[in-house]
């Protein structure tokens, strides 16, 4: 059986998997020699609260960052869009919960990462970041 979190994870990581053009989604991590463009997920475990007089959880709230990557400016926008595009507005669909849409919460401007370099090229990646939250209530 799965967890809360880690189907909240999973349905997250399933969208940002889904859609074309086809990029890399890695979980957390990357690995030294990435391919590019790609797109890193980090997730938090939700906050917990209850909403009902019994005082049992029943609702929780997820944020998630997206970190987009390219090795042009353009390359990363395009993981932006994408990403966009597969989670914005949407209902994740988790077994026995009822989430809300993704709403966009945060954004920082597209920069280069000057601590990597990528060997093939030679050139610093260029990245951005956008967080999102949702709610998810207990069906």
């Amino acid at each position: 059986m799965t967890g809360v979190v880690s189907a909240h994870h999973a349905a997250i990581f399933g969208l940002l998997q889904g859609g074309s053009p086809t990029f890399t989604v890695y979980d957390g991590q990357v690995p030294n020699e990435p391919e590019y463009p790609y797109a890193v997920l980090y997730m938090d475990t939700g906050i917990d609260e209850a909403t009902k007089l019994c005082g049992d959880p029943d609702t929780a709230t997820f944020r998630f960052q997206v970190t987009s990557v390219g090795l042009t400016a353009m390359a990363a926008l395009v993981v932006v869009d994408e990403s966009r595009i597969r989670v914005l507005g949407v209902r994740p669909v988790i077994a026995g919960r009822a989430p809300v849409r993704i709403r966009k919460e945060t954004t920082i401007p597209i920069r280069e990462d000057r601590d990597v370099t990528d060997t093939a090229t030679n050139r610093h990646p260029m990245f951005g970041v956008d967080t999102y939250v949702f709610e998810s209530w207990k069906d």
